[in-house]
């Protein structure tokens, strides 16, 4: 899952001209320091979720 999880990360990472400069222990440093820190990265959604601000907030609301 893991693996899966950083493929997933490095390849939209990969779009940054930052991330492809950086050495590759350095992208697996940050890849890990991003799912430590933020682990809903590489969450799945379903397709008819309701994403925004207002969805949460109806969502929370019990609606």
């Amino acid at each position: 899952m893991f693996v899966k999880k950083t493929v997933s990360l490095s390849s939209i990472l990969d779009e940054s001209p930052f991330f492809t400069e950086l050495s590759f222990k350095e992208r697996e440093k940050l890849i890990s320091e991003l799912l430590q820190t933020y682990p809903e990265l590489c969450e799945q959604n379903t397709p008819d979720m309701e994403v925004g601000y207002e969805a949460s907030w109806f969502a929370k609301q019990g609606h």
